[in-house]
């Protein structure tokens, strides 16, 4: 009874811990000083599952914070090396000579990916879909993405698949990374903001999905 009594406590503390952690969490974002770890936190949190009963309320107050300091979001940005050439890409990017071709490969992924059971998670887009979108289209326009389809259509069979990213990974893309390696069988290799993944062609992450 008394290592019962004890567990209840516990796990009544954690949640108390956990509810002022998400009460105050935007709070604690604004009172940061450092303005690039503000930003960088603002796209974080952005991302906050949208089941969260806080999350617009939260959302809310960053984005009044953002546009009184006069500050913008940061730009996701993906690199990615391909025959000695750097090639940068953002969010939505369509400046590419081959930006036909890249989203054709995106295309063709998304198509093999629908047939093997895989769900675009909605969860990860933190705005409204604008007249014309789609939760696909949108998840497929992130820069991470586009280098990759980039290296697709270069190199079909590759063995390997390197990507720098200034940001952290949204679960879409990383769970996306995952069923590309195992389906095109090449290993992809992602270092983001938070940790280097190495996407296995079993379709497992060197992260433990832990990012």
């Amino acid at each position: 009874i008394n290592y019962l009594n004890d567990l209840l406590t516990y796990n009544k503390t954690q949640r108390m811990i956990y509810d002022y952690q998400i009460s105050n969490m935007a709070s604690c974002v604004i009172d940061n000083n450092q303005k690039n770890s503000l930003l960088y936190n603002s796209v974080l949190f952005s991302k906050i599952d949208s089941t969260s009963n806080e999350r617009e309320k939260i959302l809310d107050e960053i984005r009044l914070y953002r546009k009184q300091s006069g500050n913008k979001v940061v730009v996701g940005k993906s690199l990615t090396m391909v025959d000695k050439e750097i090639v940068e890409f953002v969010v939505n990017d369509k400046s590419h000579p081959q930006s036909t071709e890249i989203y054709a490969e995106l295309n063709r992924l998304t198509i093999e990916l629908l047939k093997d059971g895989y769900i675009f998670d909605s969860r990860w887009i933190s705005r409204k879909l604008r007249k014309g979108e789609t939760v696909i289209s949108v998840l497929c326009s992130h820069s991470e993405k586009l280098a990759l389809a980039f290296n697709l259509i270069q190199k079909p069979i590759p063995s390997l698949i390197n990507i720098k990213n200034n940001l952290r990974l949204c679960g879409d893309c990383h769970e996306f990374m995952k069923r590309v390696a195992k389906l095109r069988q090449c290993e992809i290799l992602i270092s983001d903001a938070n940790r280097i993944h190495r996407f296995k062609t079993n379709g497992e992450c060197s992260c433990k999905d832990h990012f």
